[in-house]
């Protein structure tokens, strides 16, 4: 991908923000004291937190060995956005766009160049999952008053599973020894690709107003991918990770 997918998805979610703004006094319109008029077909969430890697694999085994990085340094926040749609009383079909990803300084943990300084490079590694959700609520999401008031539950939990693609990307650019003439140079070597993915989830939504609720969310996306470009011939790169988040969710 020549445009940066990290850029892709946040121009995405500052869309989406503006959006709200935009529409936030029609939705007002749509909200009495306390209750709504007519129980919501939809709402959107935008979501921040920790994203944990697994890290499993022996490319991220060798990294780990050769430079100056630890499994957790392939971990770090997350952001996200998604829309779902109400098909049933207590059911959802939802559509999630997370982002994952970081860049890490390291050196070579066992050589110097040869001025005794330090051999270095930088790490990038980027996580995507594009997945659809079934997510199923726990408990009544609120109570209808006549034919028109519906009144939110003020904690409603919920639990998801779903499947999907993730796109990855693992790059690693600066100073690297060619082993085989014992030189030093600049470099640049990545992987990316897309992959199937699967995902369980679950999580709470506690009402702040009747059209805004703080959702907390923790997923586990499981998710592998063979290794191309100049990492041909490792073994398959382990995509998987848990992640917790907090956000808002907007019922339109």
């Amino acid at each position: 991908m020549r445009l940066g997918i990290a850029g892709r998805v946040g121009r995405w979610l500052a869309g989406a923000a503006v959006g709200l703004l935009v529409a936030g006094p029609a939705m007002a319109q749509g909200a009495g004291n306390g209750f709504l008029f007519g129980e919501p077909d939809a709402q959107f969430t935008i979501r921040a937190g920790y994203a944990h890697a697994s890290a499993g694999g022996d490319l991220f085994q060798e990294t780990t060995d050769r430079f100056t990085l630890s499994k957790g340094d392939f971990s770090g926040p997350t952001f996200g956005a998604g829309i779902a749609f109400r098909i049933a009383p207590q059911f959802d079909i939802s559509l999630d766009l997370d982002y994952a990803g970081i860049n890490k300084r390291s050196e070579y943990r066992d050589f110097l160049d040869n001025d005794n300084l330090p051999i270095e490079q930088t790490t990038t590694f980027q996580r995507v999952p594009v997945m659809a959700n079934l997510k199923m609520y726990l408990t009544p999401r609120g109570r209808s008053v006549g034919r028109l008031a519906f009144i939110p539950a003020k904690v409603v939990p919920w639990i998801g599973a779903g499947a999907g693609m993730e796109w990855y990307r693992f790059k690693q650019s600066g100073d690297f020894i060619d082993f085989n003439t014992n030189v030093v140079s600049p470099g640049e070597v990545t992987t990316s690709s897309w992959s199937p993915a699967l995902q369980g989830m679950g999580g709470v939504d506690v009402s702040l107003t009747p059209r805004i609720a703080l959702t907390g969310d923790a997923r586990y996306t499981w998710s592998r991918a063979t290794p191309g470009d100049d990492y041909q011939g490792y073994d398959k790169i382990d995509l998987s990770g848990v992640s917790v988040a907090l956000g808002l969710t907007f019922r339109l």
